[in-house]
């Protein structure tokens, strides 16, 4: 591709967005701008924060925000008549995604936790406004979401993808507030005179910064509900890929494709929350026990029947649809 044509279809991606929502489109490049500016301080700040590098987070949301902008301006595309709920959900999202990085970006540069923090009134109030900026967001998300249950496709399989990876996102979204609730260790503390200086983690069983995976951290010693969070946000991307790629299998039938993607929204779903189970028992992502290893068997079953089903009716597939 040269390097005219690159930028054409850039500005037309460019303008598709911002016909869609001006605001969101904007929120996404900065996102991008975001993740190139904390991925500098990685290499140039030195600094470590609960056994982390002291960009390492704020890089990771400025990712992961900038992926859910862009994919929410691309499930907007579906719901071009009803223009003033794009509208309206374009500018909270925009509005609530910048208000979330900016609190994060500015207690990294202050060196301190944004997430849980409440060792003094401002950093409580940061993590305050956090929780109602992504309270909103969440709001939001449930009504986009019904919206796209409500709305008639054409194409089956990506019909399916949008909604199974939005309802999934949903549910991501909201595991995410288990990690708010103080925990024990915190609640003893209170109660023999201490000041509370976190409220919540992402652990539990343990502190946080213990032993993790590489990269993202998770704990490998205690049960971690980012891995299930982290699943979930992401539904929402790697399902209509799934039905994009399946789109260019012309010698698979539309009700294959459909059985294919139902099944991998299942078992995605299904493996999302038996991580958040995990992770509520203070089992670590590399541990499993008889009772996590039935959970996950008891999701491929429900995967595969549900492509089984589809494949045997689809008809009645196609009316639901």
């Amino acid at each position: 591709m040269s390097a005219s044509t690159s930028a054409l279809s850039m500005r037309s991606l460019w303008n598709r967005a911002w016909a869609l929502s001006p605001p969101l489109a904007v929120s996404t490049v900065a996102m991008v701008l975001g993740t190139v500016l904390t991925t500098l301080g990685l290499f140039l700040d030195p600094r470590q924060l609960v056994g982390e590098p002291l960009w390492l987070k704020p890089t990771k949301f400025y990712v992961s925000l900038a992926a859910y902008n862009a994919t929410v301006l691309y499930f907007f595309s579906f719901l071009s008549e009803q223009r003033r709920l794009v509208r309206i959900s374009g500018n909270i999202l925009a509005a609530t995604s910048i208000l979330e990085i900016i609190a994060i970006t500015l207690q990294a540069a202050r060196g301190v936790r944004s997430h849980f923090n409440v060792g003094t009134p401002f950093d409580a109030a940061v993590f305050s406004t956090m929780g109602i900026a992504i309270t909103v967001l969440w709001v939001t998300m449930m009504v986009l979401a019904v919206a796209l249950l409500r709305t008639r496709m054409a194409d089956r399989p990506l019909a399916a993808a949008l909604r199974i990876g939005f309802i999934a996102a949903v549910i991501g979204t909201g595991l995410g507030y288990f990690m708010t609730n103080p925990n024990a260790a915190q609640l003893e503390a209170v109660k023999a005179g201490q000041r509370m200086v976190e409220a919540g983690s992402h652990t539990f069983g343990a502190k946080d910064g213990g032993p993790g995976l590489p990269l993202v951290g998770w704990s490998t010693v205690a049960g971690d509900m980012r891995p299930a969070h982290f699943l979930g946000l992401h539904a929402m991307q790697v399902l209509p890929i799934l039905a994009a790629l399946l789109a260019r299998r012309r010698h698979r039938s539309e009700a294959q494709r459909l059985a294919a993607v139902r099944a991998t929204g299942i078992a995605y779903t299904g493996v999302m929350l038996v991580l958040a189970m995990q992770a509520l028992r203070g089992l670590p992502i590399v541990h499993w026990d008889a009772v996590g290893l039935s959970a996950l068997a008891l999701v491929l079953t429900s995967a595969l029947a549900t492509a089984a089903a589809t494949l045997r009716h689809p008809r009645v597939s196609a009316a639901a649809a």
